[in-house]
């Protein structure tokens, strides 16, 4: 029941966000966690090419979920969506996206990766 609830989570996250199904399906259709990753990528990517419009739909999206989702959607948006958030930031995707993250999101963020987001360079 877990793995079609999340299927229908990444299928309803497809059609909102159409942009992010050829990052997703680099990967298997069962590579579930590896497809929320690319969510995650995704707003990154956004928050690096100063897309933030589209980055704040992706954390609108994300937070409002948080706010009524079951025990696994929370488990994908936690470890899959926002601790893989950043991952590739550059310094200006940082600067520029960190503000826009909601508070709900923000708290996952830091109480997984103890601090905000760095620079890596």
């Amino acid at each position: 029941m877990a793995k079609a609830e999340i299927k229908r989570f990444i299928k309803d996250i497809q059609s909102r966000f159409p942009d992010t199904v050829p990052l997703m399906e680099k990967h298997e259709s069962w590579a579930l966690t590896f497809r929320m990753e690319e969510f995650a990528n995704s707003t990154t990517f956004a928050f690096n090419e100063n897309r933030l419009a589209e980055a704040e739909r992706h954390l609108s999206y994300m937070s409002q979920k948080l706010d009524s989702a079951t025990s696994i959607e929370f488990e994908y948006i936690d470890k899959y969506y926002v601790e893989h958030l950043f991952w590739n930031a550059t310094p200006a995707g940082i600067k520029a996206g960190w503000p826009l993250v909601p508070n709900n999101l923000k708290k996952l963020y830091i109480d997984f990766h103890g601090k905000e987001p760095k620079s890596r360079s």
